[in-house]
C-alpha cells in the first residue's frame, strides 16, 4: 500500500534545513536594516519565524503552483524573520511590494553578510580539530564504490561558477575557496598516515551529488537549479553526519557549518559537485 504524503508537508521542515537557517541567520532578522534578534535576552526563547518566500499553500502570498511541497519547504524557499516583518511580508495587501525576487535577494545578501562575519572569526584557529572531525564524519564509510577520475587540480572557480550558473552560492564559493590550501594540508597529513579518508570523503560527496543530479534532465536543467542542487547535497551530507559514529557535539553549530562549507567548496572545485566545464571554456 502506498504511503500517503503527510498533511501540510510544506511546513514540515527537515532538521538540517532549520539548522542551516539558524546558523546563517546570525541571530538577526533578514529584513534589511532590522536590528531585532531572533533569540531574546534570556538566551533560550526563540521568536524567529520561518517564512516561506513562495507560499506554503494556495491561500498564502506569492504561491507558485509549479513548486512541489519539498521545494516549498526547502532551504532555498525559506527565510528567517522577526515576527513583525513576517506579518508585514505575508499580508496579502503587501504582496505586490514583497515579490519572490526581492525576498531571495534579502536572503542572499543576509547570508553573505553572516558568512563573511563567521569567516572573520578565524574559527579554524580556535577549533583546529573541527575540520578533521568533519572529514572523519563524512568519510566514515563508503556505501558504494564509484569509478571516478581523481581531480587534483581544481578548475578556475570563476569559470565553473559561470558554467553551472551558480547564483546564491557564488559569494560562498569565493569566500571559502582560499581555505582549500588548509584542507589540502590536512588531507596530505591524513594520507601520510596511510589513510584513504580523502578518497572516502570525495567519493561519498560525488555519490550524493549523482543521486541528486538524477532528479534533473540534462545540463540546462542542472544550470537552472544549481543552487537548489547544492542545498540538497549539503542537507544529505548533514543528515549523514548526524548518523555518523563520530559525533561532533564538542563543537558549536557555527564551527561545524564553517568546516563543512570548506569541504563542500573544495568538492565543488574538484568537480565532485556540479558539472565540469568543457576544456574549451
Amino acid at each position: 500500500m502506498a504511503q500517503k504524503e503527510p498533511k501540510d508537508k510544506a511546513r514540515q521542515y527537515k532538521p538540517s534545513t532549520v539548522r542551516r537557517l539558524d546558523t546563517l541567520s546570525g541571530n538577526e532578522c533578514a529584513y534589511p536594516n532590522c536590528t531585532k534578534k531572533l533569540i531574546v535576552e534570556d538566551g533560550i526563547s526563540i521568536i524567529s519565524k520561518i517564512c516561506h518566500i513562495a507560499a506554503a499553500s494556495k491561500e498564502g502570498p506569492r504561491f507558485d503552483e509549479k513548486m512541489t511541497d519539498d521545494e516549498r519547504r526547502g532551504f532555498d524557499n525559506l527565510i528567517l524573520l522577526c515576527d513583525e516583518h513576517h506579518v508585514i511580508i505575508d499580508n496579502k495587501e503587501n504582496e505586490s511590494k514583497y515579490l519572490i525576487s526581492l525576498l531571495k535577494k534579502w536572503k542572499s545578501d543576509h547570508e553573505k553578510k553572516i558568512l563573511e562575519l563567521i569567516s572573520s572569526k578565524n574559527l579554524l584557529s580556535k577549533h583546529p580539530l573541527a575540520l578533521n572531525k568533519v572529514i572523519n564524519a563524512i568519510g566514515s564509510k563508503m556505501d558504494e564504490i564509484l569509478d571516478l577520475p581523481e581531480t587534483e587540480n581544481a578548475p578556475n572557480p570563476e569559470i565553473k561558477i559561470l558554467f553551472n550558473n551558480v547564483k546564491r552560492y557564488e559569494s560562498v564559493i569565493r569566500e571559502f575557496a582560499p581555505y582549500q590550501v588548509k584542507l589540502n594540508k590536512i588531507y596530505e597529513i591524513i594520507e601520510n598516515e596511510g589513510s584513504t579518508k580523502k578518497e572516502l570523503v570525495l567519493h561519498n560527496i560525488k555519490r550524493i551529488y549523482l543521486g541528486v543530479k538524477s532528479q534533473y534532465n540534462g545540463i540546462e536543467d542542472i544550470r537552472q537549479n544549481a543552487d537548489i542542487i547544492l542545498d540538497k547535497v549539503i542537507e544529505i551530507i548533514w543528515d549523514n553526519i548526524d548518523k555518523a559514529p563520530n559525533k561532533l557535539d564538542e563543537f558549536d553549530q557555527e564551527t561545524i557549518d564553517f568546516s563543512l562549507m570548506i569541504v563542500i567548496v573544495d568538492a565543488f572545485m574538484r568537480c565532485n559537485i556540479l558539472e565540469e566545464p568543457p576544456k574549451a571554456i
